[in-house]
């Protein structure tokens, strides 16, 4: 079974390739590990002066697995409380890489894979992509920090119209928003993400260290705690018995009786 997660090289670029596009890189504990490992690697390395995350096949990721979702559901266990941790520690870890780090969004990128898009400090998006919330399709709230980049991006009132009103944007869409710096061509995505990544990649590494850091410190220093609301909220919807039924319609499993799990 091949790795959902690869780390490579480009010059002093470090490419963090979401590889499980047979199942539209969707967003498990496995995911998150190697992730994690892959952000690990980076941190302790001192060659790399920026990173870019970017996925095979035609979607970006789908957010999380909600058949492995639903599983848990029905056991009642702390695999969703799980996942959660193990999704924020990862976005926690992005945030906290000393180089910046390139999203590089083809297809969907939908519920945690919009967070994971949002958590990098930019991104290069193909004119097809689409950037989908689906947490209120679900019955449930954000996690990945997408309130807390959202809010940050657009304004309090953007952020909510966003989030409960209209559900997706186009690339054309985020891109005037500001949430996506640059569009490609389909085919020229990776050409245009490396394009971004090797000027950044140019300059004095120590004044990059220090402007992400400042930039980093402007933006409030409370993503953690947010992050941990965000939890808490998700699990308080995922108690609840309309959550449970909808996660159970998206995976096509309807017909079968989903209890209540107690977070």
């Amino acid at each position: 079974m091949p790795r959902p997660i690869t780390l490579t090289e480009v010059d002093e670029i470090a490419v963090i390739t979401l590889s499980n596009d047979a199942e539209a890189n969707a967003i498990d504990l496995a995911f998150c590990e190697g992730l994690l490992n892959a952000l690990e690697t980076i941190q302790t390395s001192a060659k790399h002066r920026v990173a870019v995350i970017r996925a095979t096949g035609r979607i970006f990721s789908a957010g999380g697995n909600l058949a492995q979702i639903l599983a848990g559901l029905e056991r009642s266990d702390t695999f969703l409380a799980t996942l959660i941790g193990e999704l924020h520690a990862a976005i926690l870890a992005i945030r906290r890489l000393p180089i910046p780090v390139i999203a590089s969004v083809q297809g969907a990128a939908a519920g945690a894979g919009f967070s994971l898009a949002m958590a990098c400090d930019f991104a290069v998006a193909s004119t097809s992509a689409r950037f989908v919330v689906g947490y209120g399709a679900l019955g449930t709230s954000s996690d990945g920090g997408l309130s807390w980049h959202l809010t940050r991006r657009l304004g309090p009132a953007q952020a909510l119209e966003l989030m409960l009103a209209r559900g997706a944007l186009s690339a054309d869409e985020a891109a005037a928003l500001r949430l996506v710096q640059a569009l490609a061509e389909p085919h020229a995505l990776e050409e245009e993400t490396l394009a971004m990544a090797r000027k950044v990649a140019a300059l004095p590494p120590a004044a990059v260290r220090e402007m992400k850091q400042l930039v980093g410190l402007a933006a409030g220093d409370g993503l953690e705690q947010h992050l941990e609301n965000e939890k808490q909220a998700f699990l308080r919807c995922a108690s609840t018995s309309e959550f449970a039924r909808r996660v159970a319609a998206f995976v096509g499993r309807s017909d079968r009786p989903v209890s209540s799990p107690s977070a």
